[in-house]
């Protein structure tokens, strides 16, 4: 303020945490974590919803996601909380994120989450996803692979130059039938902070390339327990 006096802030009572349930598609597969912030951050500027700002020269939306989706991977269920200095109807916010959303991003789902909560990273207890094959795979030797990974004690791999026991990240794995009959994955892995499985290794191990198929989250479980969607 040119008269040195403090900016009026809004009352605490008045700040609202908000939870968005969304999809990541095919067209956003090869957006990484740190674009997808950025993303959050244009598609709540384009809302003109009254989002939280921090303070200082280089002021950013105050937001949180859930966990971080690999490269290359799709999903139906990401989180997301924001925070907004004044209170809205929900339909209201859904329908301005929705109306401000990037092809390949679908808003499922809005709700208000309690202030006092821990950041989304830290509620996080587990992920599941379904992995679909390219090419048709035999149900069989599929079945034999799965239960080759799940029957070693300890699976050790390196990552980011750091050795890790992989298996106990693992918490299921099963092999479903897709619409057409086709079998695929599913998996349910840690995503705990320091304990993450990723699907990508979990394939590498059982002898699958990246380029063989293609990786959906369809869960985000916190640690309540209940998945997302």
């Amino acid at each position: 303020m040119v008269d040195g006096s403090v900016p009026e802030m809004n009352p605490q009572e008045d700040i609202t945490r908000i939870r968005v349930l969304y999809t990541k598609g095919e067209s956003l597969r090869f957006t990484g974590h740190l674009d997808m912030q950025r993303l959050w951050e244009r598609l709540l500027r384009r809302s003109g919803l009254p989002v939280r700002y921090s303070q200082g020269f280089h002021p950013r939306a105050r937001l949180n996601l859930a966990s971080a989706l690999p490269l290359g991977f799709v999903s139906q269920s990401e989180l997301l909380d924001f925070w907004m200095n004044e209170p809205l109807p929900i339909n209201e916010i859904h329908a301005r994120l929705s109306e401000a959303a990037p092809p390949g991003l679908e808003i499922i789902e809005v709700s208000q989450a309690a202030l006092s909560e821990d950041a989304l990273q830290v509620q996080m207890a587990a992920s599941e996803f379904e992995v679909e094959f390219f090419d048709p795979q035999d149900a069989e030797a599929l079945n034999k692979k799965v239960g080759d990974f799940l029957a070693q004690d300890t699976i050790m791999r390196r990552r980011r130059k750091k050795v890790y026991d992989l298996r106990p990240l693992v918490l299921d794995i099963n092999v479903i039938d897709r619409d057409n009959g086709d079998p695929s994955l599913q998996m349910k892995l840690k995503a705990e902070e320091g304990a993450t499985g990723r699907p990508d290794e979990v394939l590498d191990e059982m002898g699958f390339e990246n380029t063989e198929y293609l990786v959906c989250r369809t869960a985000l479980i916190l640690t309540d327990n209940t998945p997302s969607i």
